[in-house]
């Protein structure tokens, strides 16, 4: 709580006491300068109010992707042996390279050193001999989906766009009257300067509804990455014939062994990415609320009487509101993978109404009036759902029409 506003509850809490009790050594009859006091003074009103500059507002992180149980790669991803000339073991999903140590050996040729027979391949389909001019071997990585950088959203929050209609029901008991002669204790209105009245009052604001939503849609790829070895078998100066028999398995084999097999490179010509587009990962949030209120006032009214039927007044008061929450969260994802969250919460908040109208008397007991004001609450309810914390503004303004009865 600041301290203005500190100050404006204390202020407006000692008017309120000084008001029920400190009228007791007034003197009855005392002069009209000075004030007198009055014993008829009852009111009783009911009416209708209209708020408005109330809302909902929602504070949390951005929709995650719900993705159903797949776990999909963040941003691009890179290959998994970004080195082409490192001589390391390489697996792929259809085959392997493993390099052979004696490639390195001096008794090697030149031409076949850095070179392995310790490799394997899958498919007929991963070897390209092209007629022997520059037969090549294709291995592959799949890396699964993964996520593009960009994505979009969309969708707000309702904020100080939400009316809400009550019934409030308010009962006057006259304190203080002011009047311009020494008067009557019951002077007529023309003679009345100002009325100080002690104000209590009940509104209730039924259940009104507010909703939030929010998506957003991120692209998905497939992703893989291919890796290009030349066909280095046969003659000493290399070429490729006879083709290569593959599928292949390839063994450990030593320098002049007869179990040596088909030669490629320990490492490859070349590696790149693809990716393949398979579709958008959307993600849609809502969140719905229910809100009841229940408002109680005590206050002050000072009224000036302009003429004998009209008169306009000012009323501060204290004010605490009851508010009722319930917030339902949910979240759907793509292939229907969804969470749910609910929450219900209570409190009591202070604040202060400050209002304005004014009165017309229809008959000798029977008036009606219209009223504006605003009222400020020292704290804002709030309350957390899943993630996401949901809060009200229920500071704002209100327009009221009433009718009562003097007694």
């Amino acid at each position: 709580m600041t301290e203005k506003q500190t100050r404006i509850l204390t202020v407006l809490a000692v008017m309120s006491v000084w008001a029920c009790y400190g009228q007791g050594s007034d003197a009855a009859g005392r002069d009209g300068a000075a004030g007198i006091r009055t014993n008829a003074g009852w009111r009783i009103q009911a009416g209708w109010v209209h708020q408005w500059g109330r809302g909902m507002s929602v504070r949390g992180p951005a929709p995650a992707l719900l993705t159903g149980g797949r776990r999909p790669l963040s941003g691009a991803a890179g290959l998994t042996y970004p080195d082409n000339g490192a001589l390391v073991p390489r697996d792929f999903d259809d085959g392997y390279v493993r390099p052979d140590l004696w490639t390195g050996d001096a008794g090697v040729p030149a031409d076949r050193q850095g070179m392995t027979w310790n490799w394997g391949a899958d498919s007929a389909g991963q070897y390209n001999y092209d007629g022997g001019a520059h037969p090549t071997l294709t291995f592959h990585r799949d890396r699964g989906e993964y996520v593009g950088g960009a994505y979009s959203t969309s969708g707000g929050r309702s904020d100080d766009d939400l009316p809400s209609d009550g019934v409030e029901i308010k009962a006057m008991r006259l304190l203080h009257t002011w009047t311009r002669d020494v008067g009557t204790s019951n002077p007529p209105n023309a003679e009345v300067s100002l009325n100080m009245s002690l104000v209590v009052g009940l509104a209730w604001f039924p259940a009104n509804k507010q909703t939030h939503r929010r998506s957003m849609g991120q692209d998905m790829y497939s992703l893989s990455e291919t890796y290009t070895y030349l066909d280095y078998y046969g003659t000493e100066a290399g070429g490729s014939f006879p083709p290569l028999d593959v599928p292949y398995s390839g063994s450990f084999g030593s320098v002049g062994g007869t179990d040596a097999g088909p030669l490629i490179p320990a490492t490859p010509e070349s590696a790149a990415l693809a990716s393949a587009y398979i579709g958008t990962l959307q993600n849609s949030v809502e969140i719905e609320s229910k809100l009841w209120r229940l408002r109680g006032e005590v206050g002050l009214e000072f009224e000036k009487p302009l003429t004998d039927r009209l008169s306009v007044y000012v009323a501060p008061q204290l004010v605490l509101e009851f508010v009722d929450m319930h917030v339902d969260r949910s979240e759907t994802g793509t292939g229907g993978a969804s969470r749910t969250d609910s929450k219900h919460k209570m409190g009591v908040y202070p604040g202060v109404l400050l209002t304005a109208g004014a009165d017309y008397r229809l008959t000798e007991n029977w008036y009606a009036g219209a009223s504006l004001g605003y009222e400020w609450l020292i704290e804002d309810p709030s309350v957390r759902v899943g993630p996401d914390r949901v809060e009200y503004d229920l500071n704002g303004g209100e327009f009221g029409l009433y009718i009562g009865r003097r007694f």
